[in-house]
């Protein structure tokens, strides 16, 4: 019986010993879910920012903590790479497009086949105080079939975010772009062998502080417009050195903190204008100056809507006074619905006075507006649609383009990613000859970081 016992005891002691350290690990799980009330709901308690320095809140006028949903990390996001105080996302995509009109013409249309090659690199701070986000990339296409065209884009660009002091902020943002223009563009001429290649620098500073109840910046910019030549047919080139223009800009806004998230703001600005060459190839002097005013809201600190939208109003006056005044009223932002947690939509909206070398025309007035909707199938995969439509009229022509856009983007993992879509372009012009429609297939593979 002792022999019996004995190992009883034992395993009686070892159960005991068991149940003590689970209950206390228990307790401990217990404890730390206690520390946190809004898990059960998916929610977490933010303690909200201090107030600024000309609010006074005493006793029980102090504020709720801020409730925002929890921030779930994305398994499937490139992790990067760190360096310091700063984590580089480089990305590579390689990819085929398939057109049903390379020349972009509306009659004898020829399929084509071509490649495409983008490099990029993103990057992000990591700073306790101020911040630095940029972009670089290079997106070179080439046609392998159905003819020679290429097409070349590159660009970078930039925001360093400063806290000067408590309630005051400093953006300084940059950015430089190179786009170019097809051969077969209406914008070149009937006799152009080559494409043209456009540059555009831009920079700017933009101080904002927090007076409690709204907040007001001042910004001051400055653009770079440089326009290249073309090579035409038979020796010669098309000289769009009088195309080029430094354009200035200084504006003000105000924001309204209406201690939610849709908050109202208004903003003016003065763009001037100035060519490098005081008349253009038909005598006619080009520099202008500009206003342009909006009003509108933004949205901030919200999980179901987020970026700006306002009504625009820009007008310009020019030096030459054979050139009629230009206005163009509309819309312009760019705003992020997500109704659900899989589905979001992404609309965006521009209007403009674009510059022109039309000989009697002052400028072509453009407005673009456009939506996409994506939907997560899976974690991993999701699906897109949506379109666009652009409409550029001028006292010489009008232009409408409208694009429609379906596709898929499946995450193989955080370091690649696969894409197939269709690409539609329908465009019609005043122009004789010049109306066309384009359908393209398009799929890659992107490697990332």
């Amino acid at each position: 019986m002792m022999c019996v016992a004995k190992p009883v005891r034992i395993l009686l002691a070892c159960v005991l010993f068991c149940s003590t350290a689970l209950g206390a690990f228990a307790q401990t799980v217990d404890d730390d879910l206690r520390l946190d009330p809004a898990l059960d709901n998916g929610l977490e308690e933010v303690a909200p920012p201090p107030p600024p320095s000309s609010r006074i809140t005493i006793g029980d006028d102090a504020p709720e903590p801020v409730r925002r949903r929890a921030t779930v990390e994305d398994p499937y996001a490139a992790p990067g790479i760190g360096t310091g105080g700063l984590r580089l996302f480089p990305s590579l995509e390689i990819g085929s497009v398939v057109t049903s009109n390379v020349d972009q013409t509306e009659t004898n249309k020829k399929s084509g086949i071509g490649l495409r090659v983008k490099p990029s690199l993103g990057i992000e701070s990591d700073w306790s105080r101020h911040s630095l986000t940029a972009n670089v990339d290079f997106s070179y296409e080439k046609l392998v079939k159905g003819g020679d065209a290429r097409s070349i884009d590159a660009g970078f660009d930039g925001v360093l975010r400063l806290d000067v002091r408590r309630g005051t902020t400093a953006d300084i943002d940059w950015s430089y772009a190179l786009t170019s223009l097809d051969r077969n563009s209406n914008e070149l001429p009937a006799l152009a062998e080559s494409e043209r290649l456009d540059h555009e620098m831009a920079g700017g500073v933009r101080l904002t502080h927090d007076l409690g109840a709204a907040d007001v910046s001042l910004r001051l910019g400055v653009v770079r417009n440089v326009f290249g030549n073309v090579k035409l047919t038979g020796g010669g080139e098309e000289d769009n050195k009088d195309r080029n223009f430094t354009e200035l800009a200084a504006a003000a806004r105000g924001t309204l903190r209406t201690g939610g998230a849709v908050r109202p703001f208004a903003e003016i600005s003065y763009v001037p204008r100035f060519y490098d060459k005081k008349q253009d190839r038909n005598g006619v002097k080009r520099s202008s100056q500009g206003v342009r005013a909006s009003a509108g809201v933004s949205f901030s600190d919200d999980a179901i809507w987020s970026g700006e939208v306002a009504a625009v109003l820009e007008h310009r006056d020019y030096s030459d006074s054979s050139l009629n005044s230009a206005t163009a009223p509309g819309l312009v932002g760019n705003v992020t619905w997500r109704p659900t947690d899989l589905t979001r939509f992404e609309f965006n909206a521009g209007t403009s006075l674009a510059e022109t070398v039309s000989a009697g025309v002052s400028a072509s007035t453009q407005w673009n507006a456009g939506v996409v909707a994506t939907h997560a199938l899976r974690e991993n995969l999701e699906a897109y649609a949506g379109g666009s439509l652009a409409f550029e009229r001028s006292s010489a022509s009008k232009d409408v383009t409208k694009i429609a856009r379906l596709g898929v983007n499946w995450t193989i993992n955080p370091f690649m990613v696969l894409n197939a879509g269709y690409e539609g372009e329908f465009y019609s012009t005043d122009v004789v000859g010049g109306d066309f429609t384009d359908h393209r297939l398009l799929t890659s593979i992107i490697l990332r970081h």
